[in-house]
């Protein structure tokens, strides 16, 4: 696991700005960079469309690189499905000390919460009962609803497959890439009708496929030709510049993937420390973190910040022994077809 770039380090920040970022709703207030940027950006879209920049990315790296269809999902299922299946037993587990209701065992919904989250496409945020009286009412785990379009990615770029060592697999991507900020721009309720159909939002849809198809183009260019100090911050500056004249959503589509990849091809020894000898612990910090928080605010009344920094260290054990018993075992048959 010890590759000479910033990846894991990247997720690691990601997942733990997700935290930061729900600490506020959660806690009853609303983000503050959400405030300070006037509902441009706030940490929680910020995180999540990194994620989606990265993964689109390694995939596109991993699909040029399987040999199957077969041996493709494989790994992708790999990776999502164990960790998801443990954290749902956990949450069931945990759904019986904090109910306070007469009898959960009687509750419908408390059933159908792990079949709903394991299919992904039917999350399931609320049962009755649970989490009632917290600042933020009922959701259980809110973090779960961009896994299905995680893994709807995952199918759009296995359709790829056929092309995959083809320079048409590019031109692929850059058409559907056009399709999805265009769509976002002006009509990001196009198709909602057919996107229903499948559970997901046809505007989220839309703005978090730009993204990933941005991270998969990307892994077309050199990006080490191009990794410069003054090329990042002169990135930097636009996106920042761009939160202040009110005009982020239009260049963040295109600068966002650009920063965020020549920051994760980068490497340094100081700040991969941690993750190398921790593993990769973001995919488990994001799907406990909220469950983690949620459950805190049932016990106590904690300020956002408050609440982040006692999260935060629960979350990363949780997230640890995630890593260290089910997602990296499970990886280790990543080659199994």
């Amino acid at each position: 696991m010890e590759r000479e770039n910033n990846f894991d380090f990247i997720r690691l920040i990601l997942a733990s700005l997700v935290i930061f970022s729900h600490s506020y709703p959660l806690a009853g207030y609303t983000e503050i960079f959400e405030q300070m940027t006037d509902k441009q950006l706030n940490m929680g879209a910020f995180s999540v469309e990194g994620f989606f920049i990265l993964s689109g990315y390694l995939i596109m790296i991993s699909l040029r690189n399987s040999k199957t269809m077969i041996s493709y999902m494989w790994k992708r299922y790999l990776r999502l499905f164990p960790a998801l299946f443990v954290m749902l037993i956990i949450t069931m587990l945990l759904l019986i000390v904090v109910y306070e209701g007469e009898d959960l065992f009687v509750q419908k919904d408390y059933f159908t919460y792990f079949r709903r989250n394991i299919t992904l496409y039917r999350a399931q945020y609320h049962v009755k009962g649970i989490f009632e009286s917290n600042p933020y009412p009922r959701a259980i785990n809110g973090s779960l609803w961009s896994l299905s379009y995680e893994f709807t990615m995952y199918i759009i770029m296995l359709l790829l497959f056929p092309f995959r060592k083809m320079r048409i697999a590019l031109i692929l991507l850059i058409a559907i890439w056009s399709f999805c900020v265009f769509a976002n721009h002006y009509n990001p309720l196009l198709f909602t009708e057919l996107s229903t159909k499948i559970y997901l939002n046809s505007d989220q849809f839309y703005r978090l496929g730009a993204f990933f198809m941005g991270g998969s183009i990307l892994s077309y260019v050199n990006l080490k030709k191009i990794n410069k100090p003054y090329i990042k911050l002169g990135l930097l500056i636009i996106l920042i510049g761009s939160l202040f004249f009110n005009f982020y959503k239009t260049t963040s589509y295109i600068v966002l993937p650009l920063l965020m990849l020549l920051v994760c091809i980068s490497y340094s020894k100081k700040l991969n420390y941690i993750p190398h000898r921790i593993g990769d612990i973001s995919y488990g910090v994001y799907i406990y973190g909220f469950l983690v928080q949620q459950t805190l605010m049932y016990y106590y009344s904690f300020s956002p910040i408050l609440l982040t920094l006692i999260s935060l260290p629960i979350t990363y054990i949780a997230a640890f022994l995630s890593w260290q018993y089910i997602e990296k075992p499970a990886l280790q048959y990543k080659n199994f077809v």
